[in-house]
């Protein structure tokens, strides 16, 4: 799957569940802020929990789709815009090739 960023956003991040367990070796866990969110919208997708995600912070970014693609957007309600309409939050939503996704 591609995705074009047109528009980055603010403080927008690729998340996975980060690597715990690595403290005393200096490596800092990271990963998802909300953990529970980031395990539900890959769930939803049918994806594994340790796939990675996008973490959208106040703004989120503009990404054109090469390929067909299934998305899900999960956790704090936001604006969510393909091609002007509005998406379902909560639930998977099956966008076809060529589509602009606005956060």
């Amino acid at each position: 799957m591609t995705a074009l960023v047109l528009r980055s956003g603010l403080l927008t991040s690729i998340q996975d569940l980060g690597r715990h367990g690595l403290q005393h070796l200096g490596i800092v866990p990271c990963g998802a802020m909300d953990t529970v969110s980031h395990r539900i919208a890959n769930a939803l997708v049918g994806n594994t929990a340790d796939c990675a995600t996008l973490e959208c912070t106040v703004l989120g970014p503009d990404l054109l789709f090469e390929q067909a693609v299934l998305i899900a957007c999960y956790g704090a309600q936001f604006d969510a815009r393909c091609e002007s309409k509005p998406l379902p939050m909560n639930r998977p939503v099956w966008l076809p090739a060529g589509s602009k996704l606005k956060l």
